[in-house]
């Protein structure tokens, strides 16, 4: 095998089998964060739907950027879990 095979072949499918838990679990921290960005005063969802509340006095817009927080870590941690199975050295 040439070099550049076994880098493609070997190093490369060993690098990205070890790096997707750790990158994993720095996205999903990632996108948990974001709600944090409104410190910063960036327009984003959490900060849309307290201003609607303060305007119309309603709660469901802060319930609906809730849930869309949990459905989408939960889906981002079902499809990591998915990919880390996927290239898992030792399959049940």
């Amino acid at each position: 095998m040439s070099k550049t095979q076994v880098f493609f072949k070997v190093v490369l499918m060993q690098v990205v089998k070890s790096i997707i838990p750790p990158m994993s679990n720095e996205i999903i921290t990632l996108v948990k964060d974001t709600s944090l960005a409104r410190v910063i005063s960036v327009y984003e969802l959490i900060w849309a739907g307290q201003t609607f509340i303060k305007s119309d006095g309603l709660l469901w817009p802060l319930m609906t950027t809730a849930v869309f927080y949990l459905v989408f870590s939960g889906v981002l941690t079902f499809a990591f879990g998915k990919i880390e199975k996927k290239l898992d050295y030792y399959k049940n």
